[in-house]
């Protein structure tokens, strides 16, 4: 019997050795590897990217919203996004109409949403919005916007001029509801020249067109020529602005500052109640429950009591009588 040399048979037991650690090595490594396939992140989508575009959503053989744009990136059906895009959406009764535009937007069909996202202006009948991000859900016809919102209207009944601005707004269009909240502030300015523009301040703003009613709560302050009316709450009636019927009630502390001009010089004159009414062409406030009226040493006080308009006749109803103050004589 023949043995082989010692050096042949240590090489060839080295290089058994090696093969079968490869094997084991290969044989474990492959589970690993179908697992690290597994739960490898899915290959992004791809989108499909079209520059200056028009895009067409057509419902019943009717266009339901168009818009032009400098890019569009969309993702099948479901998601397209646009650069400084401007269009129109019409409404379901095709009457009425929303025109758009922004740097940006991100149209999501499954939600019916347009948000769009920087320099934004939404316009229709009932006035023009402006803010950073706006967004239109369409089948709810509900506009909602943060981060600082404008709103030029115009109200449908007497045509006066209202601008509002606040930290967001959510509005109805086709209800002509908008509703103003955080730092809100508004100019009502009357169509008519020679009458008195109006601005107010409150935390709340609730603007009904269809109404001509705005409701205010939560730090309300208005401004109207010599007088400086505060309170919790408020309704402005803009309807009724220049008729004798009431256009403005306050409630809850109210607070009425007046600067007079008399022979004297200038007074200021404070009233103080629960509740005010303001009337359009009487020219008159009407303050009741505890309501009181200081100016300078005098103090007045009654059941009802009857401010006229840059006069200093004041009407005190408990004492069934006209009350004038007095001024002191050189």
């Amino acid at each position: 019997m023949k043995f082989r040399d010692p050096k042949s048979i240590i090489v060839i037991s080295l290089y058994a050795l090696i093969n079968a650690a490869v094997i084991f090595i290969g044989l474990k490594d492959v589970p690993t590897s179908l697992v690290e396939r597994k739960n490898a992140a899915p290959i992004a989508p791809e989108y499909t990217r079209v520059e200056n575009l028009e895009y067409f959503n057509i419902k019943e053989s009717l266009p339901v919203l168009s818009l032009k744009a400098e890019e569009m990136k969309s993702l099948g059906e479901e998601r397209a996004d646009f650069l400084s895009p401007f269009g129109i959406y019409h409404y379901s009764d095709k009457k009425k109409s929303l025109k758009y535009q922004a740097n940006e937007a991100f149209y999501q069909k499954s939600e019916g949403s347009l948000k769009l996202i920087g320099d934004v202006k939404l316009a229709d009948e009932m006035g023009e919005y402006e803010g950073i991000e706006l967004t239109y859900f369409l089948q709810k016809d509900f506009i909602q916007g943060v981060g600082g919102v404008r709103f030029d209207g115009v109200d449908p009944q007497t045509q006066d001029k209202f601008f509002i601005v606040a930290d967001k707004i959510e509005a109805y269009p086709k209800k002509q509801i908008s509703e103003f909240a955080g730092s809100v502030n508004g100019k009502l300015t009357p169509k008519k020249k020679f009458q008195t523009p109006m601005t107010f301040r409150s935390e709340y703003l609730r603007l009904t067109k269809n109404q001509s009613l705005a409701e205010l709560w939560g730090g309300v302050r208005i401004d109207r020529g010599n007088y400086l009316i505060t309170g919790g709450n408020a309704e402005l009636f803009f309807q009724n602005y220049n008729k004798s019927l009431k256009y403005f009630v306050l409630n809850d502390d109210v607070k009425v500052t007046e600067t007079l001009r008399t022979p004297e010089g200038v007074v200021e004159r404070r009233s103080f109640s629960e509740s005010l009414e303001g009337f359009g062409s009487d020219k008159k406030m009407v303050l009741s429950g505890a309501p009181r009226v200081e100016q300078g040493k005098d103090i007045i006080k009654g059941y009802r009591i009857t401010i006229r308009e840059n006069a200093e006749l004041i009407e005190v109803d408990d004492a069934m009588s006209d009350v004038q103050v007095k001024r002191k004589k050189n």
